[in-house]
């Protein structure tokens, strides 16, 4: 890389101008032509510097509602009874763990839906033999758990969860939502990387560009822009650790959990009599070995509580959040009736 190279990495972590030609913009900046701009982005990607450019939203201002979920299935029924709750558009992640809850995954819904009857209606239609509803309730370290699962694909998601009618819905017009779509698509290196909005939604570019600045006013949108793709750590692995801890002890000890490094992060989560576990941290560690001197070290510290380690046996999805997603309407939409007569 050159000084103009590192020139333009600044800029575009800064975010790119909202205009309808950003990289002519930044051109003028770097000290280039927008020919160049446009080439040097590209190279910068395809040599792994950048993970690519992409709008940073902030997910307080969306109230979606989130929460991990956990079921039990039997050993032959996990692969196929599970094949309906993967294709729900609201599971961006799910796993297998060493577990009787053997199948664990993350949903976020809008503000409007109802998340725990989603939860419910596919607890019903997967023949789960039982179901673990896992918000979060206090955060202890970290930004959420998906980001410390994996942070160049789950940004902060800002996890939280609202009964319904607590719910507040988001400041956002029925343009402003369609326009919150396109920019989730893969952002395009071009001379004008916003036609294409512009024409789908049938609008000018200015038109576009004015919508794009309300949603930065509003504070649904932080910026628009590039970032550096994290080197991987293969050496370290990232197992989740539950701890049985009577609730009103991790006033005290909840915060304790930031001094390990090791702790990614951490929270507090509602326990149930099949599953006595408040205190949940993901930690990283090279082995199990290594892992069990973690906790070790953190019982020294915080007591001996009974802990469980939860290890991850494989993934089934693991894809970025979306907000949304058209597929979620018309998931809903088709499921809604279905729901009605189940409950």
């Amino acid at each position: 890389m050159d000084e103009k190279d590192r020139l333009l990495l600044t800029h575009l972590h800064n975010g790119i101008p909202l205009t309808g030609q950003p990289f002519g913009t930044l051109a003028a900046k770097v000290g280039v032509d927008q020919a160049g701009v446009l080439v040097r982005v590209q190279r910068l990607i395809k040599e792994g510097i950048l993970a690519g450019i992409k709008p940073v939203l902030d997910p307080h201002a969306f109230y979606y509602q989130s929460v991990w979920v956990a079921m039990r299935f039997g050993p032959s029924e996990l692969a196929p009874n599970t094949e309906i709750i993967l294709q729900h558009p609201g599971v961006v992640y799910a796993c297998e763990r060493d577990h009787e809850f053997n199948f664990w995954f993350f949903l976020a819904v809008p503000a409007e839906h109802d998340l725990e009857l989603h939860v419910r209606y596919l607890e019903k239609i997967s023949g789960a033999r039982g179901t673990l509803f896992l918000p979060v309730r206090k955060v202890y370290k970290g930004a959420d758990y998906l980001n410390s699962l994996d942070a160049g694909l789950f940004a902060a998601m800002g996890e939280r969860y609202e009964k319904r009618q607590e719910a507040r819905l988001p400041d956002l017009t029925a343009q402003e939502i369609e326009v919150i779509r396109w920019l989730q698509e893969p952002f395009l290196i071009t001379d004008e990387p916003y036609e294409t909005i512009a024409e789908a939604l049938n609008l000018p570019v200015e038109k576009i560009i004015t919508i794009i600045k309300t949603l930065t006013h509003k504070g649904f949108l932080r910026r628009i822009g590039s970032f550096l793709r994290l080197p991987e750590t293969e050496s370290s692995t990232k197992t989740l650790v539950a701890w049985q801890i009577p609730e009103e002890k991790l006033l005290r000890i909840g915060p304790e959990i930031h001094e390990f490094r090791e702790v990614l992060y951490g929270d507090r989560r509602p326990l149930y009599p099949e599953f006595p576990y408040s205190l949940y941290t993901m930690i990283r560690a090279a082995n199990a070995a290594e892992l069990e001197v973690v906790a070790r070290r953190m019982q020294d510290r915080i007591g001996k509580w009974p802990h469980r380690v939860l290890t991850t046996l494989r993934e089934f999805k693991k894809i970025g959040m979306r907000y949304f997603p058209k597929e979620l309407n018309v998931w809903w939409t088709q499921s809604r009736s279905m729901v009605a007569q189940t409950f």
